[in-house]
């Protein structure tokens, strides 16, 4: 799998042998097998750590928890990154080594008020805790207003990004 950014039918199934994340959720894996996020305004947070043929993914539904709990959870960007660190065996000395990739944060609904700018609240939360612990994004393709899908390949330590793209015939399809 290469690092590509391309565009794909609304309603693409998902790869052979992928394990999606879903909403609030995180996964770990190593040396095979595909994690994927299907996000809107979510925020999808990947680690690849090549030196250890480790990476995970995070699929992240709102900024800020409401308490600084360390669940090992992914409910919230402050939860997701410490836990992500913590369940693939990081160290602060280790973090130079980690890729960070980050998709997602789109704008999804029409309204202007604030408290529906999720996607771009998760975007600055994701940058934020990301440089707290002092993690460099290596690439980010955030907000905008169409869903993306964001795949680890775990064999290969790559990514993809693809944004998700509706179809005149899926626009029609929606309003019945």
């Amino acid at each position: 799998m290469e690092n590509i950014d391309h565009i794909s039918k609304f309603n693409a199934p998902a790869l052979p042998g992928c394990l999606r994340v879903p909403m609030g959720k995180l996964q770990i894996g190593s040396h095979s097998g595909l994690l994927q996020a299907l996000l809107g305004s979510c925020v999808g947070i990947a680690f690849l750590w090549k030196k250890r043929g480790r990476c995970g993914l995070a699929h992240c539904l709102l900024p800020d928890a409401p308490d600084r709990r360390c669940d090992t959870e992914a409910r919230y960007v402050s939860q997701a990154v410490p836990s992500l660190l913590r369940l693939m065996g990081a160290t602060e000395a280790d973090y130079p080594d980690i890729e960070v990739v980050v998709a997602g944060g789109a704008h999804m609904f029409e309204r202007r008020a604030p408290r529906l700018q999720v996607g771009q609240q998760n975007a600055a939360a994701a940058h934020k805790y990301l440089r707290e612990c002092g993690l460099s994004v290596s690439y980010c393709r955030l907000g905008g207003k169409c869903g993306r899908t964001l795949t680890i390949d775990c064999a290969t330590q790559s990514y993809a990004v693809t944004d998700i793209v509706a179809t005149p015939q899926d626009s029609i399809y929606a309003r019945h």
